[in-house]
């Protein structure tokens, strides 16, 4: 059975490695974390769109399509 030594120095860079490893996935955590906190904290904007898409619900559909067909027209 053959068996591979590691000097110190090579284990004192392996253990580096490692903690350089750690650090990053730390660093990477923290950003998963940040994005789905983003994610479950819509923006503004995404707040603004949602509201101009629920505003219609109050309306007369017929008078909104009546609408929206008048705009295109427009266009």
């Amino acid at each position: 059975m053959n068996s591979i030594q590691a000097t110190e120095a090579d284990t004192s860079r392996f253990l580096s490695m490692l903690a350089e490893i750690s650090s990053q996935q730390k660093t990477i955590c923290a950003q998963l974390d940040e994005l789905l906190l983003l994610m479950q904290l819509p923006s503004e904007a995404v707040l603004m769109v949602l509201g101009g898409l629920l505003k219609p619900m109050n309306t007369n559909m017929d008078e909104l399509a009546t609408a929206v067909q008048a705009m295109m027209g427009r266009l």
